[in-house]
């Protein structure tokens, strides 16, 4: 049995059921409805369960304050981008990129623009996200008869980007792009060559790379079993060890991170696999 616990607006409610919460959407539903009366779903068009109170009462007041219409555009997308994307997504990109798109789209009914950052590196560190950003885009500009642009494919690869990591602002994401690119300029430099961005070995290092500047930004150690002490000491003493001791050592002065020494051995790995 669903129950009311309170009215959004006209075209959205609150409701419980077997003590879990979901915001229920249509047209005309939360009209007469009363806290504490058993719901009727016979005329919802969508019911969305959020995966904290935190998340759901975020998604309460927009949609309170957002067109249905937008609303339900915002699911088509997000539905479309979980069918394109591997990882999951936290919920959170509910609540973000419901909020972003219509503000995106008063913004150029207003013609106020806001200029996105470091999209080269988005578009080489994320390139599955940002196609599917671009395609996001490319109908929302469809749908709407707006003009959005790269700028706005940035925005969204980033909102993809955060719900894959969990996270409700950019910065984290951002502050893995630009580790992530820092690291990969000095690979180049030390290793004096340009990175064969097609090969197996560079996607192999790419993903290595994101996932070691998430640890470091979240300060998380590696799972691996293997131990420092039984990599094999001819391989400690290589060229690929110490330019991996060097990056450490820019990372350190350059973001204040410790890069471990197992941190340090894995990405040597990494480089002595580069073709």
């Amino acid at each position: 049995m669903q129950y009311v616990v309170k009215k959004i607006n006209h075209n959205a409610v609150l409701i419980e059921e077997n003590g879990i919460e979901k915001i229920a959407m249509g047209k005309g539903i939360g009209f007469s409805v009363k806290p504490g009366e058993v719901f009727d779903e016979a005329t919802v068009d969508k019911f969305f369960t959020l995966d904290s109170k935190e998340n759901i009462k975020m998604f309460s007041e927009l949609a309170s304050q957002i067109p249905l219409e937008y609303i339900e555009f915002a699911e088509e997308i997000i539905s479309y981008i979980k069918k394109e994307i591997d990882t999951p997504l936290n919920s959170n990109i509910y609540v973000a990129l419901t909020d972003h798109i219509y503000f995106a789209i008063q913004r150029q009914k207003d013609d106020s623009q806001v200029t996105a950052i470091m999209l080269p590196e988005m578009k080489l560190l994320y390139p599955k996200e940002f196609q599917v950003a671009a395609d996001v885009v490319d109908q929302i500009n469809q749908r709407y008869q707006t003009k959005l642009g790269s700028n706005e494919i940035g925005f969204i690869t980033m909102h993809i980007i955060n719900a894959e990591l969990g996270e409700r602002n950019s910065l984290n994401g951002l502050k893995i792009m630009e580790i992530t690119s820092f690291i990969l300029q000095l690979i180049e430099k030390e290793n004096q060559i340009k990175l064969n961005k097609n090969s197996l070995s560079y996607n192999r290092l790419l993903v290595h790379l994101k996932f070691l500047a998430k640890r470091l930004i979240y300060q998380e150690t590696l799972t691996e079993d293997d131990s420092f002490e039984f990599f094999d000491p001819a391989f400690k003493k290589s060229n690929h060890f110490k330019i991996a001791e060097k990056i450490a050592d820019e990372v350190r002065k350059t973001y204040q991170m410790d890069m471990h020494d197992n941190e340090k051995m894995y990405l040597a790995i990494h480089l002595n696999r580069i073709k």
